[in-house]
């Protein structure tokens, strides 16, 4: 997971931006999860999401560490839906 590994020498605003992006991939993928029955993934997925957003400028600044936890953590939710439902495209596609 390479974005986890180089998220400690980005500078705090771009560390924000990668952890608030992975707070609405959540919220997305969630959104996915419930149109396929999966609620308690849907609702893991969904506080997760909520709550990240919610913490994203703290944790970009004060705990590196934990920010790069919590990312590899959200990642790991998301690849658990994709693993499940491989079916679904992961992101938008460029055509």
């Amino acid at each position: 997971m390479n974005i986890v590994s180089d998220l400690r020498t980005l500078p705090p605003l771009e560390r924000r931006a990668v952890l608030e992006r992975l707070a609405t991939t959540l919220s997305d993928t969630a959104a996915l999860a419930a149109s396929e029955g999966e609620e308690a993934l849907e609702l893991v997925m969904r506080s997760v999401g909520l709550a990240l957003r919610e913490v994203a400028a703290d944790l970009a600044t004060v705990d590196v560490v934990l920010a790069e936890d919590v990312a590899v953590r959200a990642m790991s939710l998301i690849m658990t839906f994709h693993a499940r439902h491989p079916h679904l495209l992961a992101g938008p596609t460029l055509h």
